[in-house]
């Protein structure tokens, strides 16, 4: 077979090149397998290590700037490419390329991309990127540092000020539960408590943790619920209303099997439902009534464990 030249750079070539006029090399030079720029800047949470390049912020695979940097390269750079899962990717950072700042954070890393073809490993292509950090608050965490932003409350209330010790029972319950909702999700988490009369208000970061602790409480406890939302401005961005929720939560004085007077009547609880009880009175009667009946009269509760 005669021998054959690459038409850029004149070496010999054989069949294996991966163009009849062209060596491996010129090819990928001329044919590149993927194009990326040679600067490439995006943004980090001081507080929370989210990364952002325009508005949303990402929550990366872990805590770690190196695998933050990767994380970024792959979802603002590579996404075009990883889509199409044609080309294998490596990222490899340059330490000795790193540029701190006077507080110790990383400002500057050069990076070297490295892609092979899947369908023939002996394809490949390899291009540097110099990497710019820029750090600030993400807005969930300007408004932790801040603490007192919200979006809903929740008003938990008893019939009076004797049952309030009701009231811290629940609201160690509530924090607990929160903590844990805030290690998966720190959008959400209690801004502020204030004390009221008969309860307390949580301040609460977002609508969604409202109706959590809402859930939460269904599985536990029995209360009369009752929803409101107020306008407070407007999304411009999505052209939606913008409205701050409410709700108020009255809990139910008694348990099953405690015995309530009313009106110097005994009954006995016999079932608490979804929104009735059902009552026994002293002949055994049963008798069925609503919750709200129980916040409109005055009534007397013996715990089951005080019965003689």
């Amino acid at each position: 077979m005669p021998n054959r030249f690459c038409a850029i750079c004149g070496k010999e070539i054989n069949a294996f090149s991966p163009h009849f006029s062209m060596c491996y090399e010129c090819y990928l030079e001329e044919h590149p397998l993927f194009e990326i720029p040679d600067k490439f800047s995006f943004k980090i949470c001081l507080d929370c290590l989210k990364y952002n390049k325009k508005e949303e912020w990402f929550e990366p695979i872990l805590k770690d700037i190196d695998q933050i940097i990767e994380d970024a390269i792959q979802r603002f750079i590579l996404k075009p490419y990883l889509k199409k899962r044609t080309i294998d990717f490596k990222i490899l950072l340059d330490e000795h390329s790193m540029v701190f700042s006077s507080k110790d954070l990383l400002k500057s890393i050069n990076v070297n991309i490295i892609g092979t073809l899947n369908e023939n490993e002996k394809i490949m292509f390899a291009q540097d990127m110099q990497i710019v950090i820029n750090y600030e608050l993400c807005k969930n965490c300007v408004n932790l540092r801040g603490g007192s932003y919200f979006l809903s409350i929740i008003q938990l209330r008893v019939v009076d000020e004797q049952k309030l010790f009701f009231i811290e029972e629940v609201l160690e319950k509530i924090e607990s539960y929160v903590k844990n909702l805030f290690l998966k999700e720190q959008r959400h988490y209690i801004s502020k408590i204030s004390d009221e009369k008969n309860g307390v208000d949580l301040y609460l970061s977002t609508n969604e943790i409202m109706n959590y602790i809402i859930s939460f409480l269904r599985g536990n406890y029995h209360f009369i619920l009752k929803r409101s939302k107020k306008l407070v401005g407007r999304d411009i961005h999505r052209g939606k209303n913008l409205y701050r929720l409410k709700s108020l939560i009255k809990f139910l004085p008694f348990r099953k099997k405690d015995t309530i007077i009313i009106k110097n009547k005994k009954f006995k609880i016999d079932t608490i439902l979804k929104n009735k009880v059902i009552l026994k009175n002293e002949s055994d009667i049963k008798i069925t009534k609503d919750f709200k009946f129980f916040f409109n009269e005055p009534l007397t509760v013996i715990k089951e464990e005080e019965v003689d």
